[in-house]
This record gives structure tokens, C-alpha cells and sequence, in this order.
């Protein structure tokens, strides 16, 4: 019994308090979305309760493992959701039916949809983080070809399934990968040279597309659009230019009506009547944003900002440089999931099917989350063992 007081003592609380508050705001302004009357008779809401009570046994099952459990099952786990990425690719259409042109989901019988790259994410950065760990504990003595020898391995567990979720297509969540593996190879302390490469590589990249979409447009429309996918290039073409491009930008025009419309306090609870397609899906923000206005949204944001410093905080506080690596990559990548998703509600970013991590509607995306999350307190409560165990000896 003294044990498994302990080990919910070592729980997070703040986490979970931060994880109950967005379980209550998605149920609500999920069922809220569906009042626009495009949804028929389904309860997405009563379908994401199902979800969440799913993904807290899983958090919870997760968190019961320690910090050896985990970094076992790193390259398990990575070496599963890689071939469920391949098999995806040539799965038949009766279990893997294209979904507006994307293939991302395996379609299971009763289980329901399942999306093998929110679950590789978890284990591409268990693996990093393993391989950080491992590397640095063996070459003490840093030089730029350990570094480089770093660099190659990790991108070489990266970029191979990069490349397959970027075929469904998924620019997105390769995105996600790139931005994880990046803040954890910067937070393992590679040579200034390699980041500076990497870095300045970057500036110059998006300084040349600023340049030409401003004085050589045509380049833009005509040569580097077209490149992309049709769906992509709709996207893109109705965020630069949404006034010429209505049809393109339709969804994202009235996602920003109806952040608009809130004003400072909303149009009140269940009173959102500005219609946008797949409204409880990535759009779910705009709900929140209409009918709880900028204080209720300003909120949320809060919570998701508490929610990040609770990981950094905890990954600083980590035992081993193991679990410091994987609270960056999960920190980071959460972040920018978050600021693409509402940034392209507010009509800052295109639109991209990014979800609203633990608010969207969706059971992949809130278990991977909420995996993510059970991890994050494993962390935590390992740390938190040494602090009780220190005061029941000085006590």
C-alpha cells in the first residue's frame, strides 16, 4: 500500500490537472462543433470520452514503467511502426482506404483507424535519444567527426521512414520528426560548426523564398507550387493569396470568421454558428475562439504553455541524459504542433493536417499524446523516487 501511495505521490500533478482541463475542453467544444448540422446523427463527443479514457490507462500504464523499460523497448518499437509505414504504402484499399487523397490510416475492424505515424514519432524519438546517450557516453572526448559520426547515424534512423510518411502524403508530421531530432541533437551538445551549417542553411533557404515571393513571384506560382501535390498546392496558394484564391482558401477564411466573430468573450457557450468544414477535427481552436472569445482561448494557450515548461522543467530535472533528450524532442515537438495548428486557425501558417494535440477529435493522435505524456511522468516520477526516498531516510 506505502508503495503505491509513493508512486502516485511521484505523479505530476500539475500534468495531470493541465490533461483533466483539456479533456473537459475538448469533450465540450467538440459537441459544441457539431451544432453547425453538417454531422448528422454521430456524437463525436461521446467518441472522444471513449478516447480519453482509453488514453489515460494508457498514460498511466506507461508512467508505471521506468526509465530501463523504456529505453528496451526504443528500438522494438521503432523497428514496428517503421514496417507498419511500408506495409501502409502497399496495404490494400480495404484496409487502407485513402482519405481526401491521403493514405495515412489502416482502417481496422472494430478497433477503428489507426495512424502509424503519430506512433513512429514516439519511437523515432526513443531511439534518437538512446542513440544521444549511448554516443556521448562513449566518445567523452568530443571532436567534429564524433559529432558528424552523431549526425549520420541519426539520420540514418530518420530520414528512411521521413521519406515513407512523406509519400501518403504527410508533410506535417515529417516536419514534427525534423523539429524533434533537431532540438535533441542541439540539446547533446553537438560542435557550433554543424549547428551553424545547419542554421544558417535554414536562414538562407526561407531568405530566398521571401525574395522571390516578393520580387519574383512568378517563380513562386509557376515553378516551385507546382512542384507540390494538388492538395498542397491549394493550400499553399490560398494562404498567399486568399483573396484571389477564395475557393482554395475557403476553410481557412472561415476559420478566421469565426475567431473574429468571438471578440473578447465569445458569442457565448453552444452559440458558434459560423460553419467550417471538419470544424471538431483541426479546426477545433476556432470554437474555442468564437464562442469563449480571445480570454477563453488566451486560456488554453496558457495550458498549453504550463504544459511545456512542466516537460522542460522535467527534463532538466532528469537522472540521465536519456530522458533529457527525449523531453526535448518531445517539448519542441509539441510546440510547433501547437503553434501550426492554431497559426493557421488565426491565418499566420497554411493549413496543414496538424491536429490540436489532446483538443481535436481523434483516437491516434490523443493515444499517441497521451503515451507521450505517460512517458514525460515515468521521467519524472524516476527523479521524484530519489526525492521521497532522500526524505524518508532524513526523516
Amino acid at each position: 500500500m506505502n508503495s503505491e501511495t509513493n508512486w502516485y505521490r511521484r505523479l505530476d500533478g500539475t500534468i495531470l490537472f493541465i490533461l483533466l482541463s483539456f479533456f473537459i475542453v475538448s469533450l465540450f467544444f467538440i459537441y459544441s462543433s457539431q451544432q453547425t448540422g453538417q454531422y448528422g446523427a454521430q456524437n463525436f463527443s461521446m467518441k472522444q470520452g471513449v478516447n480519453y479514457l482509453i488514453g489515460f490507462a494508457l498514460l498511466f500504464i506507461v508512467a508505471r514503467l521506468d526509465m530501463d523499460q523504456i529505453e528496451r523497448i526504443a528500438w522494438p518499437s521503432y523497428i514496428v511502426f517503421f514496417f507498419s509505414l511500408v506495409f501502409l504504402k502497399i496495404a490494400p484499399e480495404s484496409i487502407a482506404y485513402p482519405v481526401y487523397g491521403a493514405k495515412r490510416w489502416f482502417q481496422i475492424p472494430i478497433v477503428g483507424s489507426i495512424q502509424p505515424s503519430e506512433y513512429f514519432k514516439i519511437a523515432l524519438i526513443l531511439v534518437a535519444a538512446r542513440i544521444m546517450a549511448k554516443h556521448n557516453s562513449l566518445h567523452t572526448y568530443r571532436t567534429l567527426s564524433t559529432d558528424l559520426l552523431l549526425v549520420g547515424k541519426i539520420l540514418l534512423v530518420t530520414i528512411p521512414p521521413s521519406l515513407f510518411v512523406y509519400s501518403q502524403p504527410d508533410t506535417g508530421m515529417v516536419m514534427l520528426y525534423l523539429i524533434a531530432i533537431g532540438s535533441m541533437l542541439f540539446l547533446a551538445g553537438i560542435n557550433k560548426k554543424i549547428l551553424a551549417g545547419f542554421i544558417i542553411s535554414s536562414l538562407l533557404f526561407v531568405g530566398l523564398l521571401v525574395y522571390l515571393y516578393f520580387f519574383q513571384p512568378d517563380v513562386i506560382y509557376k515553378q516551385l507550387i507546382p512542384l507540390l501535390k494538388p492538395h498542397q498546392q491549394e493550400r499553399v496558394i490560398g494562404w498567399l493569396d486568399p483573396t484571389g484564391n477564395s475557393n482554395e482558401a475557403y476553410q481557412a477564411g472561415k476559420s478566421l470568421l469565426a475567431v473574429g466573430s468571438g471578440e473578447m468573450f465569445g458569442k457565448g457557450l453552444m452559440q458558434g454558428n459560423v460553419y467550417i468544414p471538419e470544424k471538431h477535427t483541426d479546426f477545433i481552436f476556432a470554437t474555442v475562439a468564437e464562442e469563449g472569445g480571445f480570454v477563453l482561448a488566451s486560456i488554453v494557450v496558457t495550458l498549453f504553455f504550463l504544459l511545456m515548461y512542466r516537460i522542460v522543467i522535467i527534463g532538466h530535472s532528469s537522472e540521465t541524459p536519456f530522458g533529457t533528450y527525449i523531453c526535448a524532442g518531445i517539448a519542441f515537438s509539441l510546440t510547433a504542433q501547437i503553434f501550426q495548428n492554431i497559426g493557421m486557425v488565426i491565418g499566420i501558417m497554411p493549413v496543414k493536417g496538424i491536429s490540436l494535440p489532446f483538443l481535436t477529435y481523434g483516437g491516434s493522435s490523443l493515444f499517441s499524446n497521451m503515451i507521450i505524456m505517460g512517458i514525460i511522468l515515468s521521467i519524472r516520477k524516476t527523479y521524484g523516487q530519489y526525492m521521497f526516498s532522500n526524505k524518508n531516510e532524513n526523516s
